[in-house]
């Protein structure tokens, strides 16, 4: 079940998500920018094609990680926000610089989220799929 964390004005929306062959755990940065929650960065750390985003909503800069090198990629992703937050941010041209009290609490809020995302639960392919594609199978 997806689950959503806010700290230092930045939504922290986490899940296991199926994207045709392939899914794994994900992680959306989100924030409010005069409107609805835009996505600002995305971590898909995907069985098969790791990869992340930067601004996945507007110009979707998308980098690859060779999943042999990686082997726990939601640890690789908590590690490089709580290195990197405000540059990862600035890079996605988020407009709002955080304040020194909103980065701390966001960072301070990433043991939560990292505990959370490992506790979804994995979905199958096959349950990404849905009952008729497990029926066909049988």
């Amino acid at each position: 079940m997806a689950e959503t964390v806010e700290a230092g004005g930045l939504q922290f929306f986490f899940e296991n998500r199926v994207t045709g062959s392939d899914g794994g755990p994900s992680l959306q940065v989100r924030a409010r920018i005069e409107g609805p929650s835009i996505q600002l960065l995305r971590f898909d750390m995907f069985y098969k094609q790791p990869h992340y985003h930067y601004a996945p909503d507007g110009r979707n800069i998308r980098y690859d990680l060779d999943p042999l090198t990686v082997d726990d990629g939601i640890g690789w992703a908590i590690g490089l926000l709580q290195a990197k937050l405000p540059q990862l941010l600035t890079k996605a041209e988020y407009s709002v610089p955080l304040s020194p009290e909103a980065t701390a609490a966001a960072l301070s809020a990433l043991p939560e989220i990292e505990a959370g995302w490992r506790a979804q639960k994995p979905e199958t392919m096959a349950e990404a799929a849905g009952p008729e594609a497990t029926a066909a199978r049988e």
